[in-house]
């Protein structure tokens, strides 16, 4: 018989406990997960929450500096604005510290700005629904200047002028430096030198006044003034080569006219000095030859307009690329870098003829060297110009400009404009400056360069504005402005005779009109002063 052998019966393990330890612990897990994104959406929520708050108070701050901000013009004596919807707190400050930047108005003074002021910073401070607040310091630049400042060649030089071409037409105004012709050169205009001497080498005519701070003589012969003489210094002339000033001569120290060359020479009105002038046998004044002319106890030579107005108003303008030229570089042309390269596509022919609104060329993130050093070269050839265009180098650069075909217009006037950007907007002995910034590295202060060989016709003008000096050589006629830290290195190839015409030239809200003319119908002597707020250049929120 077959027996069949069991196991002995074990009993069956609970399982049930295990299971339930499981799920327990399974929602655990679920609920700290859960728990973790509850957290997460709340602290989200409440991030938001808070953020809008915090963008809702920065709102408002910018709201009350924009109430400010057109409250400026009018400025009397509010100056601390207040809104309920939004909230601000508002108050206008400014800076009258030569120039440097603040960064925010902490110890500046509460007021409306004036002719003194070189910043206005406006603090605002935005709060939001829930209470959170957003502190806003704003910088902004104060222009003061002139409906008309002087232009033409320069309005300040560090080193002196030598007149470069051979016929410049228009008001000369030297603000720093002295004036020497030493090339045969004929100034159509007035001269004025407002801290420095004159001094005429061969054949050099000043068809208008000369009014100089210090001396006037003629080293050499035959020095033509067609106007008068007013000096702070002495005068010295000679009769070589028949030297003439059909006007007056005003000086508070001596007058000496010699009889060097025994040519004929003369002055046709009056001579006025505190000191009796000696006055040489071959010289005739007011038509009379050898005058009694007697000194002038306590005599004082009377400037139209005075030296110190003159010094007003002939601050250098500090430009670079943030200037308000009034336009977008990048939606005027995107990457003018481009235009730089040996072929480039587009050229600047092609884009400066083709229609559009003023052009903003802006080269200064245009790279090069590794070194920070790089020369931006601009040679326009013929080109039939039908827009305006400003061209700007940046600081650390060397600017070359080389107009070497014909410029003209199809459309009216049309200005052309070279910017090397002032590398500092830093006040030097309390005005502003010329700051050149491309000596690195040792090298010293490299002059930009200017050549002209090509033709321009009179409806196009030309802006050169250099804070590191000019050189080059000039072989064509043109016409515009210079404006330039000095240009003592620009000059005329050889005998060619080359002219230089000085015509009024804007760029507005950058600069206002830089004339030709300081006396007389639309003159500079009649300009009123400008106060206006530059752009925003700084802001700090908090």
């Amino acid at each position: 018989m077959l027996a069949i052998v069991r196991p002995p019966h074990r009993p069956r393990r609970d399982e049930n406990g295990a299971v339930l330890v499981t799920i327990v612990i399974v929602m655990l897990v679920g609920f700290v997960i859960a728990s973790i994104i509850a957290a997460s959406v709340l602290f989200t929520i409440r991030a938001n929450g808070s953020n809008r708050s915090q963008t809702q108070a920065f709102i408002a701050a910018e709201s009350g500096r924009d109430v400010a901000v057109a409250a400026i013009p009018t400025c009397a004596a509010t100056t601390h604005f207040i809104g309920t919807a939004p909230t601000y707190d508002t108050t206008i400050y400014k800076s009258d510290t030569d120039g440097i930047r603040p960064a925010t108005s902490d110890g500046l003074i509460e007021g409306c700005p004036t002719a003194a002021t070189d910043y206005v910073v406006i603090k605002s401070k935005g709060t939001g629904p829930d209470g959170s607040t957003m502190t806003i310091d704003a910088v902004y630049p104060w222009q003061v200047t002139y409906s008309q400042q002087p232009g033409g060649v320069v309005t300040y030089f560090s080193g002196g002028f030598t007149a470069g071409v051979s016929h410049y037409t228009g008001d000369l105004v030297l603000r720093d430096g002295d004036y020497t012709c030493n090339n045969s050169g004929t100034l159509t205009g007035d001269l004025y030198v407002l801290d420095g001497y004159v001094k005429f080498s061969n054949d050099c005519v000043i068809q208008g006044d000369i009014w100089a701070d210090g001396y006037v003589e003629n080293g050499s012969q035959s020095a033509q003034i067609t106007g008068s003489i007013t000096t702070n210094g002495y005068v010295s002339l000679s009769a070589n080569g028949s030297t003439s000033v059909d006007g007056d001569v005003n000086a508070l120290g001596d007058v000496t006219l010699t009889d060097q060359g025994n040519n004929a020479a003369s002055v046709g009105g009056a001579i006025r000095s505190r000191t009796t002038p000696s006055v040489g046998s071959d010289w005739t004044v007011g038509g009379v030859a050898n005058p009694a002319i007697a000194a002038i106890p306590g005599f004082t030579p009377t400037f139209e307009p005075t030296l110190d107005w003159l010094k007003a108003a002939t601050k250098w303008i500090d430009l670079n690329n943030t200037s308000n030229w009034g336009a977008s570089p990048s939606a005027a042309y995107p990457t003018p870098c481009s235009l730089l390269a040996n072929n480039a596509n587009p050229t600047f022919k092609s884009v400066l003829e083709t229609v559009g609104p003023r052009l903003v060329l802006d080269f200064t993130n245009c790279g090069g060297g590794g070194n920070g050093q790089v020369t931006i070269d601009i040679a326009l050839e013929n080109v039939s110009l039908v827009r305006d265009a400003v061209f700007i180098v940046k600081p650390s650069a060397t600017m070359k400009v080389a107009l070497t075909g014909q410029l003209s217009s199809t459309t009216g006037t049309r200005q052309l404009m070279f910017i090397h950007s002032d590398s500092s907007t830093a006040y030097t002995n309390g005005e502003p400056a010329p700051d050149c910034g491309n000596g690195g590295n040792g090298t010293g202060m490299k002059n930009d360069t200017f050549n002209v060989s090509g033709t321009q016709t009179g409806d196009v003008r030309v802006m050169v504005y250099s804070p590191c000096g000019l050189t080059g050589t000039v072989t064509s006629s043109f016409s515009g402005q210079l404006y330039t830290n000095q240009s003592v290195n620009l000059h005329s190839a050889g005998n060619i005779q080359t002219a230089y015409t000085c015509k009024d030239m804007s760029w507005s809200p950058s600069f206002d009109q830089l004339g030709c003319k300081i006396k007389g119908s639309g003159g500079i002597g009649q300009a009123t002063m400008v106060q206006r707020l530059g752009q925003l250049v700084f802001q700090t929120e908090r």
